[in-house]
């Protein structure tokens, strides 16, 4: 694991992603270093594993199959349908006439309708003044400019060349370290070890025995909890959708009043305003579009 998390380490501070780990050098040698130790890892993680599950007692069965058999059987019951499918039917309609009958609902709606009408049509008419404005003001500055020019006659100055980029330094030993990095995670397998216990404790006798005594009792407590778990998690899901969807009908219908009111509204405010910079800001761009030959 530690090996593991370092590699990941390297991975994510050095910046391989050009880095050629195939080609046919030393780069693919330290690749192929990393896949050799990943695979050592595995065997080593897997024979653990399995020597641990050889290990365990009857009483470990006993108390793994107890918890395992409450585990399956919690979910079958949560999921049943006793359990939170029965929960959420119940309670959706009593969710859904109590949402529709929330006095907050058309009075938020209209507030929201109003105000997002206003700053919809506040930026609908600014976009609109603006490009008016702007022509305007370009004509005009345009004018001026070519007016000047005709007084003074003076030649704008040339841009610099844009001066080279430095080259990228090497990082052999890097590239190196990453290489290696790739190879290692491609084959490792952090699962190996479960995988090794997995197979340790079925070949296990002893802890077989223990597994199975414990787990059918187990399986019906877990069923009966998950039920009623179930249930009230899928009635409070329940009512918290349908009143959702009843506070959403009135709530639409009231936004849907007042928005067209805030937009109107805020378009012609937001058209003066861009119509102004729009102005000023083609003026600007006009003026200076125009060269001085002299």
């Amino acid at each position: 694991m530690r090996v593991a998390l370092l590699l990941a380490a390297i991975l994510a501070l050095v910046p391989g992603c050009e880095v050629d780990c195939f080609d046919g050098g030393p780069l693919e040698q330290s690749y192929r270093d990393g896949q050799d130790a990943a695979s050592k890892a595995n065997e080593a993680a897997l024979r653990a594993g399995y020597a641990a599950g050889l290990a365990l007692t009857r009483t470990d069965g006993e108390r793994d199959g107890a918890q395992a058999g409450y585990d399956a059987g919690f979910t079958a019951g949560y999921r049943s349908l006793r359990g939170y499918d029965a929960g959420y039917a119940d309670a959706y309609d009593l969710g859904s006439r109590d949402g529709a009958s929330d006095s907050t609902a058309c009075s938020f709606g209209a507030s929201d309708g109003h105000r997002d009408g206003d700053a919809d049509g506040r930026r609908d008419g600014y976009d609109s003044g603006w490009s008016e404005g702007w022509s305007a003001g370009y004509a005009e500055g345009t004018s001026e400019a070519e007016a000047w020019c005709e007084a003074s006659g003076i030649a704008p100055a040339q841009a610099a060349p844009p001066a080279d980029e430095p080259a990228e330094p090497a990082a052999d030993r890097e590239e190196l370290r990453v290489c290696y990095a790739r190879g290692y995670e491609e084959l490792d397998d952090p699962s190996a070890y479960a995988r090794g216990l997995a197979d340790g404790k079925r070949d296990n006798p002893d802890y077989q025995a223990g597994y199975r005594a414990t787990y059918p009792d187990a399986l019906a407590r877990g069923e009966e909890d998950g039920v009623r778990a179930g249930y009230d998690d899928g009635w409070a899901d329940g009512y918290a959708a349908g009143f959702g969807v009843g506070y959403a009908v009135i709530y639409s219908a009231c936004y849907g009043d007042t928005y067209p009111v805030g937009y109107d509204g805020g378009y012609g405010v937001g058209w003066d305003s861009g119509w102004a910079d729009g102005w000023s800001d083609g003026w600007a761009e006009g003026y200076d579009d125009v060269t001085c030959a002299g």
